[in-house]
C-alpha cells in the first residue's frame, strides 16, 4: 500500500473513532440523563412523546412497545456502563412494563403467558388489549436485554413465556407468525425483522439452540418472499399466503433496506452462512433509489417504479444506514466507515440539534428543514441500538 493511501486510511479511520466517539458521549452525557429527566413518568413507566422544552405531550397514547424499547435501551446502558442510574430507570421501566403492559388478554386461555397489549392510555390504563407480533417482538428484545445485564430469572421466564404465547397463539400454517391476535391483513415483514433481531439476542444470551432455529425459520422467509430478487429490495405487505399485495407492492422502505443489511451480517456471523450478496444488494438499492441528493439523507419510501412515494427523511433510517455501513465493513468494505462517519457528522447538524441537549429532530423535509414538531420517545431504541454497534468498533 503507498504511504498516501496509507495516511488516507489512518486520516479515515481517526475521523470516524472521533464522530463515533462523539455519539457515544452524546448518548452518556446529554440523551440518557435527559430522557431520564424528562422521559420517565414517576407513575409508571415512560412518557409517549416530549415536547421540545421537556414536556411531556400527555393527550398520547402509549404503544407498548414502546415502553419495551425504552427498557431496552436503559439495559443496554446498564450493561455497557454508559450511565450509572441505568438500573434504577430500567427496573422502573420494567415493572411497568410486567404490570400494566400485560393487562388485557381475558380471550387467551393459558394465563401463564399471555403476551403483551397494544395500547395503554396516556394515564397508563389499558386501552387496547390486542397481542400483536410487532410488541411481542420487543417484549422478547427488552427480556434478552435486561437478562443479560442483570441476570433477573424474570426476565429470562418472560423471554421463554413470551416465544412459547407467539408458538401457541400466532403461528401460522403458511410460514412465519400472523400479524396479531385478529389474524388481521396484510401480512407484513417488519415484524419478523425484529423477531429475528430479538430471537438472535436471546440466542446470545441463553445459548440455547431453540432460538438459533427459529432465526433459520424467519432467514428461510427473508430468501424466499421477504427478498424481491429482481429489484434487490424488500417488499413489506403481503397476503396471508405471502404473495405481496397488488396495492401495497410499491412502497419500499429505504431504513428497513438497510436494517436488514445490519441483521444478516449479524445473522451470517451466528450461523457462518454466506450473506454478503443479500447485504451489497440491499445496501446498494438503498442509495440508488431512497438516498435524497439534496441532504444525503435517506428518505421514509419509494415506489417499485423509482418514482418517491415520501419525502421526507425520519431520524430512524439515518441510524440504520449507519448499521448497514458498519455490516459492509465487517464484510469488507474498507471504505464503509467512511460513509457511516459522514451520516454521523450530519445527524448533529440536523437531527440533533435541538433546545434541549439529548433530544432530536423526528423529521426532515426534503430540503432539510425540520417538519416535526415533537421528540418520540420510540427514536431512543434504534439511537441506542447504532450508537452499541459503533462502541463495538472502538
Amino acid at each position: 500500500m503507498s504511504a498516501l493511501l496509507k495516511k488516507l486510511e489512518t486520516d479515515e479511520l481517526s475521523e470516524f473513532s472521533f464522530q463515533s466517539n462523539r455519539l457515544i458521549n452524546w448518548c452518556k452525557y446529554d440523551a440518557l440523563p435527559l430522557w431520564k429527566e424528562y422521559g420517565v413518568d414517576k407513575s409508571g413507566g415512560f412518557y409517549e412523546t416530549l415536547n421540545y422544552d421537556g414536556s411531556a405531550d400527555l393527550t398520547v397514547k402509549r404503544r407498548v412497545r414502546v415502553q419495551a424499547r425504552q427498557s431496552y435501551v436503559y439495559a443496554l446502558a446498564m450493561r455497557n456502563g454508559w450511565y450509572e442510574p441505568s438500573r434504577q430507570i430500567m427496573d422502573h421501566g420494567w415493572e411497568f412494563l410486567k404490570q400494566k403492559g400485560l393487562a388485557g388478554g381475558e380471550h387467551i386461555s393459558e394465563k401463564d403467558f399471555t403476551g403483551c397489549a397494544h395500547l395503554l392510555s396516556p394515564d397508563g390504563s389499558l386501552y387496547d388489549g390486542m397481542r400483536d407480533t410487532y410488541a411481542q417482538a420487543f417484549l422478547l428484545l427488552a427480556s434478552a436485554w435486561r437478562f443479560r445485564a442483570t441476570q433477573d430469572p424474570d426476565a429470562l421466564l418472560t423471554l421463554y413465556s413470551t416465544t412459547l404465547f407467539l408458538t401457541i397463539y400466532f403461528k401460522s400454517n403458511h410460514g412465519g407468525w400472523v400479524e396479531n391476535c385478529k389474524n388481521s391483513l396484510p401480512r407484513r415483514q417488519n415484524p419478523h425483522m425484529h423477531l429475528f433481531e430479538a430471537f438472535m439476542t436471546a440466542y446470545e444470551v441463553t445459548k440455547d439452540d431453540m432460538f438459533l432455529r427459529l432465526t433459520d425459520e424467519i432467514f428461510s422467509l427473508f430468501k424466499t418472499h421477504f427478498f424481491d430478487v429482481k429489484n434487490k429490495c424488500v417488499f413489506e405487505y403481503f397476503d396471508e399466503y405471502w404473495r405481496p399485495t397488488e396495492r401495497e407492492i410499491a412502497r419500499i422502505e429505504p431504513g428497513h433496506l438497510m436494517e436488514w443489511c445490519w441483521l444478516l451480517e449479524w445473522y451470517g456471523r451466528l450461523r457462518n452462512r454466506q450473506v454478503k450478496q443479500y447485504v451489497d444488494s440491499l445496501f446498494d438499492t438503498a442509495i440508488k433509489n431512497g438516498l435524497n441528493s439534496n441532504t444525503g439523507f435517506l428518505i421514509n419510501e419509494y415506489r417499485l417504479d423509482g418514482s418517491i412515494s415520501n419525502v421526507s427523511s425520519r431520524l430512524w433510517p439515518q441510524t440504520e444506514f449507519i448499521k448497514a455501513c458498519i455490516a459492509r465493513y465487517r464484510l469488507g468494505h474498507t471504505n464503509a466507515l467512511a460513509q457511516a462517519t459522514t451520516v454521523i457528522r450530519k445527524l448533529f447538524n440536523y437531527y440533533l440539534n435541538t433546545p434541549l441537549p439529548g433530544g432530536w429532530h423526528d423529521s426532515l423535509d426534503d430540503k432539510g428543514n425540520v417538519n416535526s414538531a415533537q421528540m418520540p420517545t420510540s427514536t431512543f431504541y434504534h439511537l441506542a441500538c447504532a450508537i452499541n454497534e459503533l462502541e463495538k468498533l472502538n
